[in-house]
Order: structure tokens, then C-alpha cells, then sequence
């Protein structure tokens, strides 16, 4: 097959890829991370192996992209390495899995921007990220596609998050503003761009997310400054903007799409009336910009003047706006005071889920997972806790009832989970994938430099909203960044060249890698079976599940707390026991461990001075643990009784 062909294959593949990690991937759950993973696995494991066979061009990195991917594999290395000392040895494996098939995107990434045009790739991740703010607005329209849409109003299908879908808006702004701005592109196409902005706008508005909002106006401002074509974007975020703030705002004031726990027949009235003011203003939109996108382009002259109209009225209005908060607050000191305290407050509902959050100012608890993570570090500053396990050390080092997965801050949460060396390796993957991105837009011109910058800019989106969320554990966010990354770090290719025993090297690995993501897959499995056996009654099945769950996967706690279960209730008490202690000694700061145990020392032991040196362990691990002073009490009163 020849190189053009092949290509065109790649990148049809790889559209497809990235569009079901998009709409498939179920927020930041570990169970889509092996069918996902697997299927990225295995295609950058064909690619490489089909570069490598000389059926595509290899791809030449320079220093930059060089140091680029050797960051990169090194971090995810360390990652797999931290298994070895982590508090949570399985919850490190999973991460690691993670970030392998990151460095897969990375990989297919590498190839197809060698060997593909880098318009075709933005135009394909423009077009998805256009799908997904579709289907999100869809979701308001018509209900039923998201029943849970009623609970709480804000936008996150089909990513499961507000954040992060406002984060892809921010991205999809960017990409809408280089097809809109290219003049290369026909009218039909530019006006498409501009009708991208106008739905990413409303969507990423209705996500309520302050942040991803900020990261939008700072990444369509590096746009409008580096872009050089300001005139045009600037025309495009007119078209497009002001409506769909508009569109946003009417659609907030609908109970039934801005406000949660609306019953179903007010959501489907609301949600109808919105659908036609949606529609009827994008109608109206894009009729405009296909008419803008048919005039010729005004003298440079008058377009610079017209572009620095718009800075001023701008930078004026954002003083103006400046002036008027910090004089209601009575001064500029007040006003920080005010600010740093809100920030940092400690209340867990201080920031609502409805429009007015878009005027506090609240870390919403973020200052406190901060705080927790910069603990852990200072633990074990050289290597971490081990990757992935934050969800432990915050309920280890918590001071109120709020859980959460990550500490909401990329570089706090590599350095809790990986130390100062993890954390240097990534801060170091992600500079030089940055600038070897730099190079490449310098080297290229028209629309291909267009289509550089918008994806380097929204990976640099990307990396901004990481300061304060956790985008790292969602492969619908960290996924397209990673491919993003490749497709910008190649300078040329070669002409096919063969190398057999490479490419059998890089198939094997793809296979040994999808291996890794199956045993902690099927080990869940097993376990959720073993529970399911549990509840029939075949305690003989429910045991034999969670001894192959153990065996798939040794650095897990739950096959053998299902275990112990399971021979708690046929009665054979001792194996009980060893299961339970085997669990405490592999994953001795799990509260949960100590919990199971000492409810099994309580109540199948019946030894409530055991138990209550277990429980007491579980609660200083975590304090906020479920059904715990309950038990507690139980063991005080037993052993009480028992001094008697």
C-alpha cells in the first residue's frame, strides 16, 4: 500500500479514536480506561510497527521533540515505577495505565504529523469538538438523552464533568477562530468556524465553570495576538459572541435549562423553547458570517485601525470594570483581604451549582486539597506516595467529610503522587512539547501554521485550567492533548526505511502494554462476581472469583476483602482472618483495610479488644469514614463489658 493511502487510513482511524475517548470515556472512571486504552494501544502499536516496516514515513525529531518523548516515556516509566514504594500499590498501576496510553496518542501523534497534513488534523478535531458541544446543547433540547440532567443544571455530557466540557469549549473557540480567520478556507468552512464559536460559547457559559470560561477569553486573546490575522478573528468573535451570550443568558433565565431539580415536563417546555431560540440565532449567525466570509478583505490599513479600536474600547472597559469593584469594596487592600479569605474558605457549599457562582471567588475547597497535597510531598519529597493516590491521602489528611479523587492542581498533584523527580519529568515532557511546538509553527506558513497554533494553544489551554482542576485524569481532556503534542512534535520525515526487528519490538510492546491494562480490568470483574455470587449464597464460587481476582491482581485490596467475606459467611473463620490481615498488610494506610478487619474481628471474631485497635487505626487514617462511630461504639461497649 502506498504512504498517501496509508495515511489517509491513519488519520481515519485516529479520528475515530479520539472521538468515541470523547464521547465514550465516562468522566475520569478506570473502567473505560482498558477498551479505550486498548484499542489507542494497538493502533500506535500498528502505526509504529507499519513507520518502522517502511509502509509509513518515519518520523525525524529534533532536540526539542527528542527531548520531548523521552520526558515523556521516562515520566510514564517513573510512574510504573512508584508501584514499587506506593501507599496504594493498585491505585499506581491504574495510573500507570493511564499514562501509557497517553504516550500512545503521543506516539500516533508523531507519526501522522510527520506524515499528514496538520490542517486535516485540526480540521478532524475541530469537527469532533463541534459534535461534542452539539450533543452537550442537545442534552438541554431534549431531556431525555441525559436523565440525570435534572439533578443539577449544569452542562458535562458527554464528558461527565462541567469543567472539563467547558474546557474542550475553550478549546473548540480556539479551532473556530483559525477556520473562521483562514481566508484560504472557503466561505462555507469560515463560517462554519464561526458558528463553532457561537455553540462553544453558549455550551461552555451553560457549564457554569469560572475557570473554563477565564481559560476561553485568554486562549481567544493569544489567538487574536499571535494569530496575525486579527482583523478577521475579531469580526468572528462578533458575529458569534455577542449572540451567543445572549442565547446563554435567555436559556439561564429558563427554570426548566438554568436551575436544578426541575420536574421533567418544565425541562422539556424550557428545554424546547431554548431549542428554538438556539437554533433560530445560529441560523441567524451563520447566514451573517457566510456573508462576511464573501467580502474581500478591507486595506491593512483600515483593519489595523479597526483592530486597535477594539483594544482600546477593551483594555477601557475591563479598567472601567476594574475601578467600580475595587471602589465598592472600599479600596484596593479591602478588596485583596476580601478576595485571599473567600478564597481560602473552608465552607464545602459556598459555591452554588447555578449562575451566581460566576461572582465568588471561592476555591471551593481547592485550597485545602492544595494544602493536603503539599503535606504528602513533604513527606516523601523524592518519590512520592506513588501515582494515583491522592483519593487516599486526602482521606487520610482531610478536615471535613468532602472527598475528592485529586488535589485539582496538575503540578501539586504530581508532586504528592511522584515527587520532585515525577514532577520534573512532566513540568519538563510538557515545556518541551510546548516549544518543540514553536518551532514547528515557525517553520510552517499559511493555513498549516494557522492549524500549529490553534492546537499549541489549546494545549497551553489545557495546561492553564490544570492549575486548578484535574484534567489529567480524564482522557477525554489529557487524550487529544497528548495526540496534540505528537502531531506538533515532528520537524520532517524520511523516506520509508526498513526496520524488521524494530517494528516486531514495537508490536510486542503494544501487546505487553494492553496486557497491562487487561489483569487490573478482569480483576475487577471477578470481584464485582464474587460479590454477586456472595448475595445468591454460592460462597464457594463468590471465594474462588475473589482468589482469581487476587491473582490477576496482587496490589489490590478488594479481591481479598471479597474474599474474607466470603469465607467470613461459609464459616471458615481462620481463612477469614488471613484475608482480612493480608489485606492490612498490603495496603497498611487504607482505612478501608483496617475497617474490614476490625468488623470482622467484632462481629465473626468476636474479640471487640482486637477490633477496637483496628477501628481506632481506620479512624485516625481517616476520621469521615462511613458507618465508623457507629462501630466504634459497638467495640467501646463490647470490650467494656468484657473487662467486667
Amino acid at each position: 500500500m502506498r504512504a498517501a493511502p496509508a495515511v489517509s487510513v491513519v488519520l481515519g482511524a485516529a479520528g475515530l479514536l479520539v472521538g468515541a475517548i470523547l464521547f465514550f470515556s465516562a468522566g475520569s472512571r478506570n473502567d473505560r480506561v482498558f477498551p479505550l486504552g486498548t484499542a489507542a494501544l494497538l493502533l500506535a502499536a500498528i502505526v509504529a510497527a507499519a513507520s518502522l516496516a517502511g509502509a509509513l514515513p518515519r518520523p525525524v525529531l529534533g532536540r526539542l521533540g527528542g527531548a520531548f518523548v523521552g520526558l515523556f516515556g521516562a515520566f510514564v516509566l517513573w510512574s510504573g515505577l512508584s508501584v514499587q514504594w506506593s501507599i496504594a500499590a493498585d491505585a499506581s498501576w491504574d495510573y500507570f495505565n493511564r499514562d501509557l496510553v497517553y504516550f500512545a496518542l503521543v506516539v500516533l501523534g508523531l507519526v501522522l504529523g510527520a506524515a499528514g497534513s496538520r490542517t486535516a488534523i485540526a480540521g478532524g478535531l475541530a469537527l469532533l469538538l463541534g459534535l461534542v458541544v452539539g450533543w452537550a446543547l442537545l442534552g438541554k433540547i431534549v431531556p431525555r438523552l441525559f436523565p440525570d440532567g435534572g439533578r443539577i443544571a449544569r452542562l458535562r455530557d458527554p464528558i461527565g464533568y462541567w469543567n472539563g466540557l467547558a474546557l474542550l469549549c475553550a478549546m473548540a473557540i480556539v479551532l473556530g477562530l483559525w477556520l473562521a480567520s483562514a481566508r484560504s478556507f472557503r466561505p462555507l468552512v469560515r463560517a462554519g468556524g464561526v458558528l463553532l464559536v457561537y455553540a462553544a460559547t453558549v455550551a461552555g457559559v451553560l457549564t457554569y465553570s469560572r475557570a473554563g470560561v477565564a481559560v476561553a477569553l485568554l486562549a481567544a486573546l493569544a489567538w487574536v495576538l499571535l494569530a496575525g490575522v486579527a482583523f478577521d478573528s475579531l469580526v468572528a468573535i462578533v458575529i458569534s459572541v455577542a449572540p451567543a451570550l445572549g442565547v446563554a443568558a435567555f436559556a439561564v433565565s429558563l427554570p426548566g435549562v438554568g436551575d436544578d431539580g426541575q420536574d421533567y415536563s418544565t425541562r422539556v417546555h424550557d428545554g424546547r423553547l431554548f431549542g428554538v431560540v438556539l437554533v433560530a440565532v445560529a441560523i441567524g449567525v451563520f447566514g451573517i458570517a457566510l456573508a462576511a466570509a464573501t467580502r474581500p478583505a478591507p486595506r491593512a490599513s483600515l483593519a489595523q485601525l479597526w483592530v486597535r479600536a477594539a483594544a482600546v474600547v477593551a483594555a477601557g472597559a475591563v479598567v472601567v470594570l476594574a475601578v467600580v469593584v475595587i471602589a465598592r469594596a472600599g479600596g484596593p487592600g479591602p478588596w485583596a483581604r476580601t478576595q485571599w479569605d473567600a478564597f481560602r474558605s473552608e465552607d464545602a457549599g459556598v459555591v452554588t451549582n447555578d449562575v451566581n457562582r460566576f461572582g465568588s471567588v471561592s476555591s471551593n475547597n481547592r485550597w485545602l486539597w492544595w494544602l493536603e497535597a503539599w503535606h504528602a510531598f513533604r513527606q516523601d519529597p523524592l518519590e512520592g506516595k506513588g501515582a494515583g493516590t491522592f483519593p487516599l491521602i486526602n482521606r487520610i489528611e482531610r478536615t471535613n467529610n468532602v472527598a475528592v479523587d485529586e488535589p485539582h492542581n496538575l503540578p501539586l498533584q504530581f508532586l504528592s503522587d511522584l515527587g520532585v523527580v515525577g514532577f520534573l519529568l512532566a513540568v519538563g515532557a510538557l515545556a518541551t512539547g510546548i516549544a518543540a511546538a514553536v518551532v514547528t509553527i515557525r517553520r510552517l506558513h499559511g493555513v498549516e501554521r494557522g492549524a500549529a497554533l490553534a492546537m499549541t494553544i489549546a494545549v497551553a489551554a489545557f495546561c492553564v485550567h490544570s492549575l486548578v482542576d484535574f484534567d489529567w485524569d480524564f482522557l477525554a481532556l489529557a487524550g487529544p492533548v497528548a495526540f496534540m503534542l505528537g502531531t506538533l512534535a515532528p520537524v520532517r520525515a524520511t523516506a520509508p526505511v526498513r526496520r524488521p526487528v524494530w517494528a516486531v519490538g514495537a508490536a510486542a510492546f503494544g501487546l505487553v502494554a494492553v496486557s497491562s491494562l487487561l489483569a487490573p480490568w478482569m480483576a475487577a470483574r471477578q470481584v464485582d462476581a464474587a460479590y454477586s455470587a456472595i448475595g445468591r449464597g454460592a460462597l464457594g464460587t463468590a471465594a474462588s472469583d475473589a482468589e482469581n481476582a487476587h491473582s490477576l491482581n496482587p496490589l489490590s485490596i478488594d479481591p481479598l476483602l471479597a474474599w474474607g467475606r466470603a469465607e467470613w459467611i461459609q464459616g471458615d473463620l481462620g481463612e477469614a482472618y488471613r484475608r482480612y490481615a493480608q489485606a492490612v498488610d498490603l495496603q497498611p494506610k487504607s482505612p478501608d483495610a483496617w475497617f474490614a478487619l476490625g468488623a470482622f474481628q467484632l462481629e465473626g471474631l468476636q474479640h471487640p479488644r482486637s477490633a477496637l485497635a483496628s477501628l481506632t487505626r481506620s479512624a485516625e487514617l481517616d476520621r469521615y469514614g462511613s458507618d465508623l462511630a457507629a462501630l466504634l461504639e459497638k467495640a467501646h461497649k463490647q470490650a467494656r463489658n468484657a473487662r467486667r
